[in-house]
Protein backbone atom coordinates (compact mmCIF):
# COMPACT_ATOMS: atom_id res chain seq x y z
CA UNK A 1 0.00 0.00 0.00
CA UNK A 2 1.49 3.29 -0.54
CA UNK A 3 2.36 5.96 2.21
CA UNK A 4 -0.23 8.29 0.90
CA UNK A 5 -2.94 5.56 0.75
CA UNK A 6 -1.90 4.22 4.10
CA UNK A 7 -1.67 7.92 5.81
CA UNK A 8 -5.29 8.49 4.52
CA UNK A 9 -6.97 5.47 5.81
CA UNK A 10 -5.01 5.77 9.19
CA UNK A 11 -6.56 9.38 9.54
CA UNK A 12 -10.11 8.18 8.42
CA UNK A 13 -10.34 5.52 11.05
CA UNK A 14 -8.90 7.78 13.56
CA UNK A 15 -12.29 10.65 12.72
CA UNK A 16 -14.43 7.89 12.43
CA UNK A 17 -13.58 6.76 15.58
CA UNK A 18 -13.98 10.49 17.33
CA UNK A 19 -17.26 10.52 15.38
CA UNK A 20 -18.62 7.12 16.72
CA UNK A 21 -17.51 7.99 20.27
CA UNK A 22 -18.43 11.48 20.26
CA UNK A 23 -14.98 12.22 21.57
CA UNK A 24 -14.00 15.95 21.50
CA UNK A 25 -12.14 17.17 18.53
CA UNK A 26 -9.08 19.61 18.85
CA UNK A 27 -5.48 20.07 18.30
CA UNK A 28 -4.59 18.64 21.67
CA UNK A 29 -6.81 15.09 21.25
CA UNK A 30 -5.37 14.57 17.24
CA UNK A 31 -1.86 14.55 18.74
CA UNK A 32 -2.18 12.38 21.31
CA UNK A 33 -4.22 9.75 19.23
CA UNK A 34 -1.63 10.51 16.57
CA UNK A 35 1.66 10.08 18.33
CA UNK A 36 -0.30 6.46 19.69
CA UNK A 37 -0.58 5.28 16.19
CA UNK A 38 2.55 3.64 15.18
CA UNK A 39 1.33 3.51 11.70
CA UNK A 40 1.02 7.38 11.25
CA UNK A 41 3.87 8.12 13.31
CA UNK A 42 6.50 5.15 11.19
CA UNK A 43 4.78 7.39 7.67
CA UNK A 44 6.04 11.14 9.01
CA UNK A 45 9.30 11.99 8.51
CA UNK A 46 11.92 12.33 11.06
CA UNK A 47 11.67 16.38 11.05
CA UNK A 48 7.77 16.11 12.22
CA UNK A 49 8.84 13.52 14.28
CA UNK A 50 11.47 16.05 16.15
CA UNK A 51 10.44 17.77 19.37
CA UNK A 52 9.87 21.73 18.64
CA UNK A 53 11.81 22.66 21.20
CA UNK A 54 14.53 24.81 20.16
CA UNK A 55 12.81 25.80 16.75
CA UNK A 56 13.42 29.00 15.47
CA UNK A 57 9.75 30.72 14.27
CA UNK A 58 9.51 32.96 11.27
CA UNK A 59 6.26 33.96 9.25
CA UNK A 60 4.57 32.37 7.04
CA UNK A 61 1.99 33.70 4.98
CA UNK A 62 1.12 36.38 7.77
CA UNK A 63 1.05 33.32 10.37
CA UNK A 64 3.59 32.44 13.01
CA UNK A 65 5.27 29.09 12.37
CA UNK A 66 8.56 27.50 13.10
CA UNK A 67 11.46 26.21 10.79
CA UNK A 68 12.99 22.71 12.02
CA UNK A 69 17.10 23.04 12.18
CA UNK A 70 18.75 22.03 9.20
CA UNK A 71 17.99 17.87 8.50
CA UNK A 72 20.86 15.90 7.03
CA UNK A 73 20.55 15.61 3.22
CA UNK A 74 19.32 12.25 3.10
CA UNK A 75 16.83 13.92 5.49
CA UNK A 76 16.02 16.14 2.87
CA UNK A 77 15.69 13.60 0.28
CA UNK A 78 12.94 11.91 2.59
CA UNK A 79 11.21 14.99 2.62
CA UNK A 80 11.15 15.28 -1.16
CA UNK A 81 9.60 11.80 -1.66
CA UNK A 82 7.16 11.89 1.16
CA UNK A 83 5.85 15.75 0.62
CA UNK A 84 3.79 14.58 -2.67
CA UNK A 85 2.60 11.88 -1.43
CA UNK A 86 1.37 13.39 2.01
CA UNK A 87 0.04 16.39 -0.49
CA UNK A 88 -2.22 13.66 -1.87
CA UNK A 89 -3.62 12.21 1.24
CA UNK A 90 -4.76 15.88 2.62
CA UNK A 91 -5.90 16.86 -0.83
CA UNK A 92 -7.68 13.13 -0.69
CA UNK A 93 -8.94 13.64 2.83
CA UNK A 94 -10.74 17.28 1.70
CA UNK A 95 -12.44 15.84 -1.73
CA UNK A 96 -13.73 13.55 0.62
CA UNK A 97 -14.98 16.36 3.03
CA UNK A 98 -16.15 18.83 -0.21
CA UNK A 99 -20.06 17.61 -0.40
CA UNK A 100 -20.37 18.59 3.36
CA UNK A 101 -18.82 22.15 3.31
CA UNK A 102 -20.96 24.98 3.41
CA UNK A 103 -21.57 28.39 4.10
CA UNK A 104 -18.89 30.51 5.04
CA UNK A 105 -16.50 27.85 4.81
CA UNK A 106 -16.66 27.01 1.57
CA UNK A 107 -14.14 30.19 0.92
CA UNK A 108 -11.59 28.75 3.34
CA UNK A 109 -12.07 25.42 2.17
CA UNK A 110 -11.01 26.72 -1.27
CA UNK A 111 -8.03 28.58 0.35
CA UNK A 112 -7.01 25.39 2.00
CA UNK A 113 -7.10 23.42 -0.85
CA UNK A 114 -5.01 26.08 -3.28
CA UNK A 115 -2.46 26.34 -0.22
CA UNK A 116 -1.91 22.50 -0.05
CA UNK A 117 -1.40 22.56 -3.56
CA UNK A 118 1.15 24.49 -3.38
CA UNK A 119 2.78 23.80 -0.37
CA UNK A 120 6.64 22.42 -0.75
CA UNK A 121 7.83 22.34 2.71
CA UNK A 122 6.98 19.02 4.80
CA UNK A 123 6.76 21.27 8.25
CA UNK A 124 4.29 23.87 6.64
CA UNK A 125 1.92 20.87 5.26
CA UNK A 126 1.81 20.06 8.99
CA UNK A 127 0.47 23.43 10.27
CA UNK A 128 -1.67 22.59 7.21
CA UNK A 129 -2.75 19.40 8.49
CA UNK A 130 -3.87 21.44 11.99
CA UNK A 131 -6.25 22.98 9.76
CA UNK A 132 -7.85 20.30 8.07
CA UNK A 133 -8.06 18.95 11.43
CA UNK A 134 -9.87 21.83 12.61
CA UNK A 135 -11.96 21.47 9.64
CA UNK A 136 -12.68 17.48 9.96
CA UNK A 137 -13.57 18.65 13.96
CA UNK A 138 -16.38 21.73 12.55
CA UNK A 139 -18.59 18.82 10.59
CA UNK A 140 -18.05 16.38 13.25
CA UNK A 141 -19.61 18.85 15.46
CA UNK A 142 -22.49 19.62 13.05
CA UNK A 143 -23.33 16.61 12.57
CA UNK A 144 -23.13 15.35 16.04
CA UNK A 145 -25.54 18.55 16.56
CA UNK A 146 -27.72 16.85 13.84
CA UNK A 147 -27.67 13.70 15.14
CA UNK A 148 -28.82 15.04 18.81
CA UNK A 149 -31.91 16.92 17.34
CA UNK A 150 -33.13 13.71 15.37
CA UNK A 151 -32.78 11.79 18.58
CA UNK A 152 -34.23 14.59 20.43
CA UNK A 153 -37.12 14.62 18.05
CA UNK A 154 -37.66 10.89 18.18
CA UNK A 155 -37.23 11.02 21.84
CA UNK A 156 -40.39 12.98 22.20
CA UNK A 157 -42.23 11.63 19.43
CA UNK A 158 -41.65 8.20 21.19
CA UNK A 159 -43.18 9.84 24.56
CA UNK A 160 -45.99 11.72 22.49
CA UNK A 161 -47.15 8.39 20.86
CA UNK A 162 -46.83 6.33 24.21
CA UNK A 163 -49.37 8.92 25.57
CA UNK A 164 -51.38 8.86 23.13
CA UNK A 165 -51.47 4.67 23.50
CA UNK A 166 -52.69 5.13 27.05
CA UNK A 167 -55.69 7.17 26.24
CA UNK A 168 -56.57 4.94 23.62
CA UNK A 169 -56.12 2.35 26.09
CA UNK A 170 -58.40 4.27 28.64
CA UNK A 171 -60.72 4.66 26.00
CA UNK A 172 -61.22 0.80 25.21
CA UNK A 173 -61.67 0.32 28.92
CA UNK A 174 -64.19 3.23 28.85
CA UNK A 175 -65.78 1.12 26.54
CA UNK A 176 -65.37 -2.03 27.92
CA UNK A 177 -67.32 -0.56 31.24
CA UNK A 178 -70.32 1.08 29.30
CA UNK A 179 -70.72 -2.13 27.39
CA UNK A 180 -70.93 -4.28 30.48
CA UNK A 181 -73.31 -1.73 32.81
CA UNK A 182 -75.69 -2.32 29.17
CA UNK A 183 -75.27 -5.57 29.69
CA UNK A 184 -76.22 -5.93 33.74
CA UNK A 185 -79.24 -3.48 32.87
CA UNK A 186 -80.82 -5.79 30.05
CA UNK A 187 -80.30 -8.62 32.15
CA UNK A 188 -82.12 -7.00 35.21
CA UNK A 189 -84.81 -5.86 32.96
CA UNK A 190 -85.38 -9.31 31.17
CA UNK A 191 -85.33 -10.35 34.72
CA UNK A 192 -88.14 -8.50 35.25
CA UNK A 193 -90.17 -8.95 32.24
CA UNK A 194 -89.65 -12.79 33.32
CA UNK A 195 -90.94 -12.71 36.48
CA UNK A 196 -94.10 -10.83 35.25
CA UNK A 197 -94.61 -13.37 32.53
CA UNK A 198 -94.61 -16.29 35.79
CA UNK A 199 -96.61 -14.08 37.49
CA UNK A 200 -99.88 -14.47 34.85
CA UNK A 201 -99.75 -18.08 34.86
CA UNK A 202 -103.46 -19.86 36.22
CA UNK A 203 -104.34 -20.41 39.50
CA UNK A 204 -102.72 -16.96 40.60
CA UNK A 205 -104.69 -14.19 43.10
CA UNK A 206 -105.12 -11.31 41.33
CA UNK A 207 -103.84 -9.10 44.65
CA UNK A 208 -100.63 -10.78 44.22
CA UNK A 209 -100.06 -10.31 40.61
CA UNK A 210 -101.10 -6.97 40.88
CA UNK A 211 -98.60 -6.17 43.78
CA UNK A 212 -96.28 -8.15 42.15
CA UNK A 213 -96.93 -6.50 38.69
CA UNK A 214 -96.05 -3.22 40.90
CA UNK A 215 -93.72 -3.91 42.49
CA UNK A 216 -91.63 -5.14 39.04
CA UNK A 217 -92.44 -2.16 37.07
CA UNK A 218 -90.92 0.36 40.27
CA UNK A 219 -87.82 -2.00 39.79
CA UNK A 220 -87.66 -1.36 35.78
CA UNK A 221 -88.40 2.30 36.10
CA UNK A 222 -85.66 3.06 38.97
CA UNK A 223 -83.41 0.75 36.33
CA UNK A 224 -84.08 2.95 33.33
CA UNK A 225 -83.46 6.25 35.51
CA UNK A 226 -80.00 4.72 36.65
CA UNK A 227 -79.46 3.68 33.42
CA UNK A 228 -79.98 7.66 31.71
CA UNK A 229 -77.96 9.07 34.80
CA UNK A 230 -75.29 7.15 34.29
CA UNK A 231 -75.20 7.32 29.98
CA UNK A 232 -75.66 11.23 30.62
CA UNK A 233 -72.48 10.83 32.93
CA UNK A 234 -70.75 8.72 30.94
CA UNK A 235 -71.06 10.65 27.49
CA UNK A 236 -70.29 13.89 29.79
CA UNK A 237 -66.42 11.77 30.19
CA UNK A 238 -66.38 10.71 26.80
CA UNK A 239 -66.78 14.44 25.47
CA UNK A 240 -63.91 15.13 27.59
CA UNK A 241 -61.61 12.35 26.95
CA UNK A 242 -62.96 13.10 23.12
CA UNK A 243 -62.08 16.95 22.99
CA UNK A 244 -58.26 15.88 24.91
CA UNK A 245 -57.39 13.51 22.28
CA UNK A 246 -58.26 16.18 19.81
CA UNK A 247 -56.00 18.43 21.37
CA UNK A 248 -53.37 16.27 21.44
CA UNK A 249 -53.74 15.64 18.10
CA UNK A 250 -53.80 19.26 17.39
CA UNK A 251 -50.98 19.73 19.03
CA UNK A 252 -49.45 16.44 16.93
CA UNK A 253 -49.87 17.66 14.08
CA UNK A 254 -48.32 21.18 15.18
CA UNK A 255 -45.47 19.50 16.11
CA UNK A 256 -44.78 17.46 12.87
CA UNK A 257 -45.99 20.75 10.55
CA UNK A 258 -42.34 21.79 12.28
CA UNK A 259 -40.36 18.74 12.19
CA UNK A 260 -41.82 18.85 8.12
CA UNK A 261 -40.71 22.62 8.10
CA UNK A 262 -37.18 21.23 9.50
CA UNK A 263 -36.86 18.40 7.42
CA UNK A 264 -37.35 20.76 4.33
CA UNK A 265 -35.00 23.27 5.63
CA UNK A 266 -32.18 20.41 6.23
CA UNK A 267 -32.74 19.05 2.75
CA UNK A 268 -32.23 22.32 1.54
CA UNK A 269 -29.11 22.88 3.31
CA UNK A 270 -28.17 19.08 2.27
CA UNK A 271 -28.46 19.51 -1.62
CA UNK A 272 -28.14 23.07 -1.58
CA UNK A 273 -24.94 25.08 -2.64
CA UNK A 274 -25.04 28.20 0.01
CA UNK A 275 -22.80 30.43 -1.59
CA UNK A 276 -24.68 29.88 -5.75
CA UNK A 277 -28.00 28.85 -4.70
CA UNK A 278 -28.00 25.97 -7.25
CA UNK A 279 -27.46 22.36 -6.27
CA UNK A 280 -24.31 20.92 -4.85
CA UNK A 281 -22.33 17.85 -5.18
CA UNK A 282 -24.40 15.60 -2.97
CA UNK A 283 -27.47 16.63 -4.96
CA UNK A 284 -25.72 15.87 -8.34
CA UNK A 285 -24.35 12.41 -7.34
CA UNK A 286 -28.21 11.13 -6.27
CA UNK A 287 -29.50 12.71 -9.47
CA UNK A 288 -26.97 11.29 -12.05
CA UNK A 289 -27.31 8.13 -10.18
CA UNK A 290 -31.15 8.22 -10.96
CA UNK A 291 -30.63 9.31 -14.49
CA UNK A 292 -28.75 6.42 -15.17
CA UNK A 293 -31.14 3.86 -13.72
CA UNK A 294 -33.71 5.95 -15.91
CA UNK A 295 -31.41 4.97 -19.23
CA UNK A 296 -31.14 2.08 -18.65
CA UNK A 297 -34.88 1.48 -17.96
CA UNK A 298 -36.38 3.78 -20.31
CA UNK A 299 -33.04 4.25 -22.59
CA UNK A 300 -33.73 7.91 -22.30
CA UNK A 301 -30.60 9.63 -23.19
CA UNK A 302 -29.21 12.81 -21.96
CA UNK A 303 -25.84 15.05 -21.85
CA UNK A 304 -23.18 16.70 -19.48
CA UNK A 305 -21.61 19.56 -19.62
CA UNK A 306 -18.63 20.64 -17.45
CA UNK A 307 -17.65 23.84 -16.82
CA UNK A 308 -14.84 25.59 -15.30
CA UNK A 309 -14.04 29.31 -14.52
CA UNK A 310 -10.84 30.30 -16.59
CA UNK A 311 -7.81 31.46 -14.03
CA UNK A 312 -10.49 31.87 -11.27
CA UNK A 313 -7.31 31.74 -8.49
CA UNK A 314 -5.89 34.75 -10.34
CA UNK A 315 -9.74 36.43 -10.03
CA UNK A 316 -9.34 35.75 -6.12
CA UNK A 317 -5.60 36.77 -5.77
CA UNK A 318 -6.34 39.98 -7.78
CA UNK A 319 -9.45 40.86 -6.33
CA UNK A 320 -10.06 38.83 -3.49
CA UNK A 321 -12.34 36.07 -2.60
CA UNK A 322 -15.17 38.28 -2.22
CA UNK A 323 -15.06 39.56 -5.76
CA UNK A 324 -14.51 35.81 -6.77
CA UNK A 325 -17.75 34.79 -4.88
CA UNK A 326 -19.29 37.60 -6.99
CA UNK A 327 -18.51 36.67 -10.05
CA UNK A 328 -19.06 32.73 -9.23
CA UNK A 329 -22.69 33.47 -8.42
CA UNK A 330 -23.47 35.18 -11.02
CA UNK A 331 -21.87 32.99 -13.97
CA UNK A 332 -24.03 30.48 -11.67
CA UNK A 333 -27.52 31.96 -12.49
CA UNK A 334 -26.36 33.21 -15.37
CA UNK A 335 -25.90 29.62 -16.86
CA UNK A 336 -29.54 28.43 -14.48
CA UNK A 337 -31.30 31.14 -17.18
CA UNK A 338 -29.89 29.76 -20.45
CA UNK A 339 -30.69 26.11 -19.39
CA UNK A 340 -34.06 24.69 -19.66
CA UNK A 341 -35.92 24.45 -16.58
CA UNK A 342 -36.03 19.96 -17.06
CA UNK A 343 -31.96 20.81 -17.04
CA UNK A 344 -30.14 20.02 -14.02
CA UNK A 345 -27.33 22.60 -12.21
CA UNK A 346 -24.99 22.31 -9.66
CA UNK A 347 -21.61 23.66 -8.15
CA UNK A 348 -19.62 20.54 -8.79
CA UNK A 349 -16.61 22.10 -6.77
CA UNK A 350 -14.45 24.92 -5.86
CA UNK A 351 -15.05 27.00 -9.62
CA UNK A 352 -16.15 23.91 -11.61
CA UNK A 353 -20.25 23.48 -12.50
CA UNK A 354 -21.75 20.57 -14.13
CA UNK A 355 -25.00 20.73 -16.02
CA UNK A 356 -27.21 17.76 -16.69
CA UNK A 357 -29.38 18.23 -20.31
CA UNK A 358 -32.18 15.59 -20.11
CA UNK A 359 -33.25 14.57 -23.82
CA UNK A 360 -30.15 15.88 -25.23
CA UNK A 361 -27.66 14.47 -27.44
CA UNK A 362 -23.80 15.33 -27.78
CA UNK A 363 -24.87 17.82 -31.07
CA UNK A 364 -27.60 19.86 -28.96
CA UNK A 365 -25.23 20.00 -25.36
CA UNK A 366 -22.83 21.59 -27.50
CA UNK A 367 -24.80 24.00 -28.75
CA UNK A 368 -26.30 24.91 -25.31
CA UNK A 369 -22.24 24.54 -24.24
CA UNK A 370 -20.84 27.50 -26.56
CA UNK A 371 -24.28 29.33 -26.12
CA UNK A 372 -23.09 29.56 -22.61
CA UNK A 373 -19.32 30.41 -23.64
CA UNK A 374 -20.74 33.19 -25.56
CA UNK A 375 -22.95 34.62 -22.61
CA UNK A 376 -20.51 34.44 -20.30
CA UNK A 377 -17.67 35.98 -22.63
CA UNK A 378 -19.75 38.51 -23.17
CA UNK A 379 -21.25 39.26 -19.90
CA UNK A 380 -19.22 42.38 -18.15
CA UNK A 381 -18.24 41.90 -14.12
CA UNK A 382 -17.09 44.73 -12.14
CA UNK A 383 -15.47 45.35 -9.02
CA UNK A 384 -14.85 48.60 -7.70
CA UNK A 385 -15.45 50.51 -11.19
CA UNK A 386 -12.78 47.71 -12.57
CA UNK A 387 -13.80 44.87 -15.09
CA UNK A 388 -12.64 41.72 -14.52
CA UNK A 389 -12.55 39.59 -17.57
CA UNK A 390 -14.40 36.18 -17.47
CA UNK A 391 -14.14 33.40 -19.80
CA UNK A 392 -15.35 29.41 -18.94
CA UNK A 393 -13.76 26.43 -20.62
CA UNK A 394 -16.53 23.89 -20.96
CA UNK A 395 -16.43 19.74 -21.68
CA UNK A 396 -19.49 18.26 -22.97
CA UNK A 397 -20.02 14.16 -23.24
CA UNK A 398 -23.21 12.49 -23.75
CA UNK A 399 -24.34 9.09 -22.05
CA UNK A 400 -23.79 5.68 -23.70
CA UNK A 401 -24.79 2.04 -23.39
CA UNK A 402 -21.45 1.00 -21.75
CA UNK A 403 -21.67 3.53 -18.86
CA UNK A 404 -22.73 1.32 -15.78
CA UNK A 405 -21.75 3.78 -13.27
CA UNK A 406 -21.57 7.90 -12.61
CA UNK A 407 -18.03 8.27 -12.57
CA UNK A 408 -17.80 6.63 -16.62
CA UNK A 409 -19.23 9.90 -18.10
CA UNK A 410 -17.56 12.06 -15.57
CA UNK A 411 -14.29 11.12 -16.69
CA UNK A 412 -15.47 12.03 -20.90
CA UNK A 413 -16.36 15.34 -19.49
CA UNK A 414 -13.85 15.84 -17.58
CA UNK A 415 -11.18 14.99 -20.07
CA UNK A 416 -12.98 17.15 -22.66
CA UNK A 417 -12.78 20.03 -20.32
CA UNK A 418 -9.42 19.62 -19.50
CA UNK A 419 -8.90 19.42 -23.43
CA UNK A 420 -10.73 22.61 -23.72
CA UNK A 421 -8.48 24.40 -21.13
CA UNK A 422 -5.00 23.22 -22.76
CA UNK A 423 -5.96 24.19 -26.18
CA UNK A 424 -6.00 27.83 -24.48
CA UNK A 425 -9.32 27.99 -22.57
CA UNK A 426 -12.72 30.08 -23.53
CA UNK A 427 -13.31 26.68 -25.92
CA UNK A 428 -15.81 24.17 -25.73
CA UNK A 429 -14.65 20.54 -26.12
CA UNK A 430 -17.22 17.47 -26.63
CA UNK A 431 -15.70 13.93 -26.03
CA UNK A 432 -17.04 11.23 -28.15
CA UNK A 433 -16.70 7.32 -27.53
CA UNK A 434 -14.51 6.87 -30.64
CA UNK A 435 -12.27 9.71 -29.42
CA UNK A 436 -11.54 8.39 -25.73
CA UNK A 437 -11.10 4.71 -27.63
CA UNK A 438 -8.31 6.58 -29.47
CA UNK A 439 -6.75 7.43 -26.29
CA UNK A 440 -6.34 4.12 -24.98
CA UNK A 441 -5.01 2.91 -28.25
CA UNK A 442 -2.33 5.62 -27.94
CA UNK A 443 -3.91 8.25 -29.84
CA UNK A 444 -3.98 6.43 -33.18
CA UNK A 445 -7.02 7.33 -35.07
CA UNK A 446 -8.34 4.38 -37.26
CA UNK A 447 -9.70 5.48 -40.59
CA UNK A 448 -13.33 7.47 -40.88
CA UNK A 449 -12.88 7.69 -36.84
CA UNK A 450 -14.69 10.71 -35.64
CA UNK A 451 -12.26 12.88 -33.86
CA UNK A 452 -12.94 15.14 -30.61
CA UNK A 453 -15.08 17.96 -31.63
CA UNK A 454 -14.25 21.69 -30.88
CA UNK A 455 -15.66 25.13 -30.84
CA UNK A 456 -13.98 27.91 -30.22
CA UNK A 457 -15.07 31.51 -30.26
CA UNK A 458 -15.14 33.57 -33.80
CA UNK A 459 -11.98 35.17 -34.13
CA UNK A 460 -9.69 33.42 -31.88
Amino acid sequence: MEPAEALSEAVMGILKEFSSKRLPLNCASLKEIFAAREEIVSLLAPDIQANIKGQQPSTVCGELCYTLPQAPAGHKELELEQLPELREAFLCILDGLAPAIKGDNETRFSLLQEEICECRSLNLLGRFGKQVGAMVGELINMAVKDTDYSNDFLFELSKDLYQMEQQLSKYQEFNRESCKISNEFYTDISSYTTDIHHAMGPNKDEADIRNLIHSKLIMISESIDDKRKSDERRAIEADVKIVELQNNLKSYEKELLQIRKRSEVLEKEVLLDELTKISNRRSYDLHIKECLREYKRTSERFSLILIDIDHFKKINDNYGHKAGDKCLKEIAQRIKSTLRKSDFLARYGGEELIAILHGSDSRSAQNVAEKIRRRIENTRFYYHDETIPVTVSLGVTEVMPSDTEPEAPFIRVDEAMYRAKKGGRNKVCSSTALFMASLCNGGQKSVGEESALSVQRPGA
